[in-house]
Formats: structure tokens, C-alpha cells, sequence
């Protein structure tokens, strides 16, 4: 199932395109394989995005924590799409391969974004400051995209818990995302 193909490649998403109609925005040939966890990595939110209005998330390397996400297959065609939707061209991510742990315990290499600047790291039950939290829509698409990729209950318990901005993302933003369903 997660064999390589030719002119495909592996994407590991763990924000926004965790849900299946965001992704399906800018990437029409992804499909869905399966879930898998990050290790090492911690989910945090730093940059604003102004079509979000609220901070991006982003994976921190960071010993003991992990990310669960969704691992999609898409056609090579569609990765410069996916890597203007990260921001690479202006430096708002970059691009890596990281090795992803699968449900039976094996591994495979997929591509994954990770945001230029590191958050600050906050302390065990400090809060997420105001300025970088996602807003409701952002983490909606998280939350929504995980229950419907069936990550783990205790992550998505975890996901629910993260405190949003109280902004709506912006109505072009909310008309792309009504408008692939």
C-alpha cells in the first residue's frame, strides 16, 4: 500500500491538510493511504497567516513528543502546488523528508513542511499566547481532518484542547473550502 510508484511521492500532512476537501484544493491527485506518527516532533503554531487570520501549525523537532497525520499519495505534477500552498518560494516553510511510523510498527520516508522559525519553547502547562493561536477555522480543518482519517482518539482529545484566536478564517478561505466538498 505505501510501496513507492513511479512519479508519485509520499506527503505526510498534520495541519489544515488533514482534511480531504483541503488538500483536494491545490492537490487533485492525492489519495489518501493511511495514518502514521512523526516521532521526535512537537505540533506548535507560530507564523499569522492573513487568509487564516491565525497562526499556521508547524512540527518542531523535540525529543519524546510525536505528531500522528495522514499520509497521502501524490502525483509529482501536483508538488510545486503543494509547495507554493507551504509558502517554500517565500520562505515560510521548507520542504523535508522525515521517516514516519505506520500503525503495524514499520516505516516509510515521506515529505512533510516544517515552518523557518521555531516557536519559543513553552513550558509543561504553559499556554499558548494569543498571538500564535490558529483560528477556529484552521483548527477545525486539524480536528475535522483527524476524526476523519481516524488518528488516534487521544490525539484528537489533544487537538480539541488547543485554544483558538476566535477569528473566522477569511470568507475567499471559507468560499475554497465550501467549494471543494
Amino acid at each position: 500500500m505505501f510501496e513507492e510508484i513511479e512519479n508519485m511521492f509520499l506527503y505526510f500532512a498534520y495541519g489544515s491538510n488533514l482534511l480531504k476537501r483541503r488538500i483536494h484544493i491545490n492537490n487533485p491527485s492525492a489519495k489518501f493511504l493511511g495514518i502514521g506518527r512523526l516521532d521526535d516532533h512537537l505540533l506548535d503554531f507560530i507564523k499569522y497567516s492573513a487568509h487564516w487570520r491565525g497562526a499556521s501549525a508547524t512540527i518542531v523537532p523535540t525529543p519524546g513528543p510525536y505528531v500522528w497525520g495522514a499520509i497521502w499519495r501524490i502525483h509529482n505534477d501536483d508538488m510545486p502546488a503543494l509547495d507554493k500552498q507551504e509558502g517554500v518560494e517565500t520562505n515560510w516553510y521548507f520542504a523535508k523528508t522525515v521517516k514516519i511510523v505506520l500503525l503495524d510498527g514499520s516505516s516509510v520516508e515521506c515529505r512533510t513542511y516544517q515552518q523557518t522559525i521555531n516557536p519559543p519553547i513553552r513550558e509543561k502547562g504553559e499556554e499558548l499566547p494569543l498571538e500564535r493561536r490558529p483560528c477556529i477555522t484552521y483548527l477545525d480543518c486539524i480536528v475535522n481532518g483527524a476524526i476523519e482519517c481516524k488518528i488516534p482518539e487521544d490525539y484528537i482529545e489533544e487537538l480539541k484542547k488547543i485554544p483558538h484566536n476566535g477569528q473566522e478564517a477569511t470568507p475567499k478561505m471559507i468560499e475554497k473550502l465550501q467549494r471543494s466538498v
